[in-house]
């Protein structure tokens, strides 16, 4: 069989790589200059920075990236975060565990569980019933994990993300970045013998058997199925398929140099009295090949339309976080113009499959239940089985 990958992200290259290690015929197609999308690395005065995604996979070595990496034979060392995770409240750096948590908020959330079984409770609601540590707690986690705030997200939406959590544990950081991700896929994809190819698609088109893929040069090839890493509304323009409603979530992350290390951990550092800055993490205590000094990435949500306020805001965070302490600000990336921190935010992904048989979706527009890339990848195992159960039928 036959199969297109238009656009060349994560969540393409991933389902490339498992379907051309089950023996499908395979050609990946990216408009960019190079490989990864919003995961990957460029290197900047000695630092590896990434174009988008922070290096930081959810849930470390053991959540659905990493198990459907190992499936492809992608070889790729994740250091996973020890402890995983600290909260910054109060001038002190305090680990997070069950036990951080008052008992009486623990159960406020257990009574939310079972109010939301009866209507869709606002995280925000929840929020104003719980302490001070644990409402802070909440709101930094969802901004660095989501770019979202807790008014714009539901108990349900959020409970399979708590629940992945205490399965799969804390985040990881691939060794050599998200490069090193990437590459190890692309390895797979050109040792199967399929193809990675720098074009521009202009159209895909239904035809009696399959679909066919039609390119600015004027050539078109066919497919049995093509799978669309583009986003939904990118891939509509390309179809017949209606735009979708969707709603995006924003962020802004900064990429700093470190004379001296802020944090000695490699996990992330929740910031709970912060303006904007949800969270810091030291990348170079994983891998110090990172960056020539102490590397630090820090994330916030977009709360305004506003990105020169945001950027200003976030500014000052940093500068409160970081007082004392020799920095250099190396980039800051605020992922506007087609290229937000996601395409859907949590809740509002599209579905894998589409209208149109044989066309699917993977990326960060259809993602599973879970964080950013581990979601990726929930929704790249649910194509690669419905494709392979088509087969079998």
């Amino acid at each position: 069989m036959r199969v297109a990958v238009i656009g060349a992200g994560l969540g393409g290259l991933l389902t490339a790589a498992l379907l051309s290690e089950k023996g499908y015929e395979v050609e990946v197609f990216e408009k960019l200059p190079f490989f990864g999308g919003r995961f990957t690395n460029f290197n900047y005065k000695g630092y590896e920075i990434t174009t988008g995604a922070l290096h930081m996979i959810p849930h470390g070595s053991k959540g659905p990236l990493a198990k459907l990496l190992k499936k492809a034979g992608a070889k790729i060392e994740i250091v996973d975060s020890k402890p995983n995770g600290t909260a910054l409240y109060r001038g002190e750096e305090i680990v997070v565990n069950r036990k951080s948590f008052p008992l009486k908020s623990r159960l406020m959330f257990g009574f939310y569980y079972l109010k939301n079984l009866f209507r869709e409770v606002k995280l925000s609601e929840v929020e104003s019933r719980l302490d001070d540590f644990s409402a802070k707690f909440l709101r930094a986690f969802l901004g660095w994990s989501l770019s979202v705030t807790p008014s714009q997200v539901t108990f349900s939406e959020v409970y399979p993300i708590y629940e992945a959590t205490y399965e799969f544990g804390g985040p990881g950081i691939p060794v050599g970045g998200c490069k090193s991700v990437i590459n190890a896929l692309i390895e797979v994809i050109k040792s199967n013998d399929c193809k990675l190819e720098r074009n521009t698609v202009r159209a895909i088109r239904k035809e009696n058997f399959g679909l066919s893929v039609h390119f600015y040069r004027r050539e078109s090839k066919k497919f049995e199925v093509v799978i669309s890493d583009i986003g939904p509304i990118e891939t509509c323009r390309l179809t017949e398929l209606k735009l979708p409603e969707l709603s995006e979530s924003r962020g802004i992350k900064y990429s700093i140099a470190l004379e001296e290390p802020l944090i000695d951990h490699t996990s992330v550092m929740f910031t709970l009295e912060t303006r904007r800055i949800c969270g810091i993490n030291q990348v170079t205590n994983a891998d110090p090949n990172l960056g020539k000094k102490h590397f630090l990435m820090a994330h916030q949500p977009m709360i305004t339309s506003n990105v020169k306020f945001e950027i200003a805001e976030g500014l000052r965070d940093l500068k409160e976080i970081l007082k004392g302490y020799k920095y250099e600000l190396l980039a800051i990336q605020s992922f506007s113009d087609g290229w937000p921190v996601n395409r859907a935010k949590i809740g509002c992904d599209c579905k894998n499959e589409t209208s149109i048989k044989g066309l699917y979706l993977v990326g960060d527009g259809a993602k599973g239940d879970d964080i950013e890339v581990d979601g990726i990848a929930l929704g790249v195992e649910r194509v690669v089985k419905k494709i392979e159960k088509e087969v079998v039928l």
